[in-house]
Order: C-alpha cells, then structure tokens, then sequence
C-alpha cells in the first residue's frame, strides 16, 4: 500500500471540525463524521482518506474537550493524545489547529486576563505541537457568526494575547520571510465556505514542501 502523508484537525469540540474535512474530501456524502473517536476512556485513532486523496485526514480532540468529563478521564484522554503525537507527529505534513472565533475570547480572559496562573488550553495546545517541529495553521472558523468590528477586535486581542507565550500569530501569507517562529492563521467559515480556496491552496503547499 503507498504510503500517504497525514493532515492533524485538532480542536474543541463544536469548532467545525467534522464540516471542514468534508469540505476537504472528494466524497463528503461518504463521511459519517466523527471518525477518530469513539465512547469510552481510550482513544481510538481511525485515519480518513480516500484513494483519489493524496493524504490522509485525522482528526483529533484537543486537550480537555470532553463535555462535563471526570478529572481523571480528562486527564487520561490528554495523555493519550500527548503519547500520540509523540509517537506519530512525524507522519503529519500539517496541522489544523480549529478555533471557533465566537469562544476564543472567553477562554483567553478566564485563563489568562483573570487567572494569570493558569494557561489557555488553545494556547498550551499551540505550544505543544510546535515542540514537536509539526508545521500549524491556526483556522478561525465562524467569521460568518460575527459582525466585522468584533472580528477585528477579537483577532487583535488574540493576537496580543499568544505574544505573550512567545508565539507570533500573522496572517496568512503575511509570514515575514516565512519565518519559522511565526503562526500563520485564516479567517474562515466552514458555512459559508468563506476562504476555502486559500485553506487548501495552503494545505497542497506544505504537502508539496514536505514530499521535496
């Protein structure tokens, strides 16, 4: 079987990650969603592709995204996750770190601006995935939920916000010299398909990168 490259979705839960890999599929009517988890404490890893796909699609939780979870099995799925990215961050070409535009300012105040002892889980994540050399691409989705001001606000205060943990967020294709210390994010939305050519244009770059 030829080997293909694998594409990370990670996020939390009612971002839009399931609409955004039907978005990138060939076939979306044959997705039935959800397709790298299942019930239970463990975490069950179930790639998505199809033959005409050059890569594979996985699509992963975030840290401490489970609805209402004990403790203990939150703390359970996150090390799960940590032992496979460890195990197999270098099978991934890319990685889609999904944020829903309409939250991420609520987390960023309660454990940042409120609580400067604790950590953003968005954040922790972000540096997480960077240790491991995986290149990201932060996606903003539901830019459709919200009026054009508070986009721009809410961008501005994220922005600012991950400067402080020695993270650079730029816009897409604003990387200065393709600077490996920055963060490139895209405004978008899975609805509306706003940006979607972009998303993938992107997605076939660093592919094409990563065969080179």
């Amino acid at each position: 079987m030829k080997y293909k490259p694998s594409l990370l979705i990670i996020g939390n839960s009612n971002v839009g990650k399931s609409s955004i890999t039907r978005l990138l599929l060939p076939n979306p009517r044959k997705f039935k969603g959800k397709a790298g988890k299942q019930p239970g404490s463990t975490l069950m890893i179930k790639s998505i592709e199809f033959p005409q796909m050059p890569y594979k699609i996985v699509d992963l939780p975030g840290f401490g995204y489970m609805k209402s979870p004990s403790r203990r099995r939150e703390e359970h799925l996150k090390k799960q996750l940590i032992i496979h990215i460890e195990k197999h961050h270098s099978e991934y070409f890319l990685g889609l770190v999904v944020l829903n535009i309409t939250r991420i300012e609520d987390e960023l105040i309660k454990y940042h601006i409120q609580n400067t002892t604790t950590i953003p889980l968005t954040i922790e994540l972000i540096q997480f995935l960077r240790e491991y050399g995986l290149p990201l691409l932060v996606i903003l989705n539901k830019i459709d939920k919200v009026s054009v001001f508070d986009r721009k606000r809410i961008i501005s205060s994220m922005i600012n916000t991950i400067y402080d943990y020695g993270i650079h967020l730029n816009q897409v294709d604003e990387e200065k010299n393709k600077d490996q210390s920055l963060v490139p994010f895209l405004e978008f939305s899975a609805l509306k398909k706003i940006n979607l050519d972009i998303l993938k244009r992107k997605i076939n770059e660093h592919l094409q990168f990563g065969r080179s």
